[in-house]
């Protein structure tokens, strides 16, 4: 079975699956937030039950999640013609910042309709289109799609080259693949010598990544089980984090939605991963929590985290801005 036949299968065992009380879900449990709106953590989920989680990725804030189909080059605008098993992004106001995600089931011609699996979304077009009660298919139009993902299925592309990837990616704020630089480059090949995936080097490893890097990193992901794309040589997070134990370098920070989202009343993870922060910083006005629904309590931690930071007044109000969300290091989720 191919990649995408078997991400496909994976979500349509859960078509028809109903949420328990505030967004209590498998999925979340699996991911480690659960009772948090739960869309892309079902695809991340479909995706590591299905064996595909390096070329989906593992996420659970459609935001981050776009960040890294752009970083890898696997980003398609929302009139591309698309085909079955990519990541589908929506923005429900027509905004730059998506709201949610599902995958496509069929393909689809430029500017047409898609057929989709959604996770925590309504059956139909009554009730909540982005935290709904359940998995369903859909059918939806092209105005509220923000655009795709298209992972790098195993059996998706042509085979047969022996040439190793010149590929490059972004993980964690550092640059892995052909030509890449740094200490970190060279872990990564002191960390494949040490699990026995050094054969190709025949001096180094070095802080700059060669073909060498790419083979020898492609017979680490063969032995993870990964085959054809997903097998190219070029780190993924999945992998990478499975090689060095954690993701190396600066851990990747989830984009500022902007002050006007909030001011929505949004219900996401991002809400919980930022009351987490908050509470870290020694800011926390929660009585509990923090949670996924932005309340007054986390407006009020967040003023608080605005004063730390030498704010006062009007610039101090718990609305977050840029300058202070970048300084919170909010982690992406």
């Amino acid at each position: 079975m191919s990649g995408v036949d078997a991400i496909l299968s994976a979500a349509a065992a859960d078509v028809g699956y109903k949420e328990g009380p505030n967004n209590k879900t498998k999925h979340g449990a699996w991911y480690g937030l659960d009772y948090n709106p739960w869309c892309d953590m079902a695809v991340s989920y479909w995706a590591h039950q299905s064996g595909n989680a390096g070329a989906v990725g593992r996420f659970a804030y459609c935001p981050s999640h776009v960040n890294w189909f752009r970083a890898r080059g696997q980003w398609l605008g929302k009139n591309s013609a698309v085909k079955r098993g990519d990541i589908v992004f929506y923005s429900w106001d027509g905004g730059p910042v998506a709201d949610h995600v599902g995958i496509v089931t069929e393909n689809s011609a430029a500017g047409a309709s898609i057929r989709t699996i959604e996770g925590n979304t309504s059956s139909g077009n009554a009730g909540s289109q982005g935290n709904g009660d359940g998995c369903y298919r859909r059918v939806r139009t092209r105005s509220q799609v923000l655009g795709f993902g298209r992972p790098a299925y195993s059996g998706s592309s042509p085979g047969g080259s022996s040439a190793p990837s010149r590929a490059r990616v972004t993980i964690g704020g550092l640059t892995y693949g052909y030509g890449a630089k740094g200490d970190h480059v060279t872990r990564v090949g002191q960390a494949l010598v040490k699990r026995g995936f050094g054969k190709h080097y025949t001096e180094g490893p070095g802080p700059t990544w060669t073909d060498a890097d790419t083979l020898n990193y492609a017979a680490f992901q063969r032995s993870l089980g990964y085959t054809g794309a997903d097998a190219d040589g070029v780190p993924g997070p999945d992998s990478l984090a499975r090689l060095l134990g954690s993701t190396p370098g600066k851990p990747a920070l989830a984009p500022f939605p902007g002050t006007a989202w909030f001011k929505k009343n949004p219900r996401s993870p991002l809400v919980t991963a930022m009351g987490r922060r908050l509470v870290a910083e020694g800011c926390g006005r929660y009585t509990s929590g923090p949670g996924p629904q932005w309340t007054t309590a986390d407006r009020n931690s967040y003023a608080a985290w605005q004063r730390k930071r030498g704010f006062s007044g009007a610039d101090a109000d718990g609305w977050p801005g840029a300058k202070t969300w970048d300084a919170l290091r909010v982690p992406a989720i």
